[in-house]
């Protein structure tokens, strides 16, 4: 069994709470499985924005699994 580790980090608007990136995690997470590459665990991580930009990062750290 083989296992891979990426992580996306996604950034929250200045105002609001959307995602402006969701659409990468779904082609990460798909990209993955097209290869043959299961999911095997997520987590996530959350961290204040600083700055001008302002807005929220989270930080999915995501584990493949391939047998």
């Amino acid at each position: 069994m083989q296992y891979k580790t990426t992580q996306v980090v996604l950034k929250e608007k200045f105002i609001g709470h959307d995602a402006r990136n969701l659409q990468e995690l779904d082609n990460v997470l798909n990209s993955w499985a097209a290869q043959g590459w299961v999911l095997n665990t997520m987590t996530t991580t959350v961290a204040g924005g600083t700055g001008l930009g302002g807005g929220d990062r989270t930080v999915f750290t995501l584990v493949f699994m391939h047998q």
